[in-house]
C-alpha cells in the first residue's frame, strides 16, 4: 500500500488545535504516520509538496515553513517528480473545479501509483468523488484512520 498526504496533512499538526475537528485531524495525521512507518507502508511525497511548502509564508509564524518541511521530510519514504505529461492531467483534473495545486497532488498520487490521498480539504475530497475522477481514493485522514488500523488487525 502507497499513502500520499496532500500539503495540508503536513502543516496540520502546527494549526490552531483550539478548534476540535484542527485537534483531531492533526491527532489522526500524526497516528497514521506511525502507523505507516511501523507497518512498512509507504508514504509517497512529490514536487508539487515541495513547491507548496517553499511557499510558505506566514509573518505571524515565520518557523513555519521550516518546521512543515522538517515534517514533510521526516515523514515520506519516497518522492515522485512530476513530468510534462503530468501537467497535462493535472490540467485535465482543473476542467472539473480541482484547483491548481489539488490537482497537481492528485496526479502525482497516480503517477506514484498510491492507493489513497489523505486531505483535510473537504471541497477536493467531495470533487473527486463526485466526478470519479480518479483511482485514488481521496480521504479525510478522520475517516481514514480507522480503516487503515481495520486493515492492519
Amino acid at each position: 500500500m502507497k499513502i500520499y498526504l496532500d500539503n495540508c496533512c503536513y502543516g496540520r499538526p502546527f494549526d490552531n488545535h483550539d478548534i476540535p475537528k484542527t485537534k483531531a485531524e492533526a491527532e489522526a495525521i500524526e497516528s497514521i504516520i506511525e502507523i505507516c512507518k511501523e507497518a512498512g507502508i509507504k508514504i509517497i511525497g512529490s514536487t508539487a509538496i515541495e513547491s507548496e511548502i517553499g511557499e510558505i509564508n506566514d509573518p505571524r509564524r515565520p518557523w513555519l515553513r521550516e518546521a512543515v518541511e522538517r515534517h514533510y521530510n521526516e515523514t515520506i519514504n519516497d518522492s515522485i517528480i512530476l513530468t510534462d505529461d503530468d501537467d497535462t492531467r493535472a490540467q485535465a483534473l482543473q476542467a472539473y473545479n480541482i484547483g491548481v495545486m489539488d490537482s497537481y497532488h492528485l496526479t502525482a498520487a497516480e503517477a506514484a501509483g498510491a492507493d489513497f490521498l489523505l486531505t483535510t480539504d473537504p471541497k477536493f475530497e467531495k470533487r473527486v468523488r463526485r466526478h470519479s475522477l480518479s483511482v485514488v481514493q481521496v480521504e479525510n485522514p478522520i475517516t481514514f484512520l480507522p480503516e487503515v488500523i481495520k486493515w492492519l488487525q
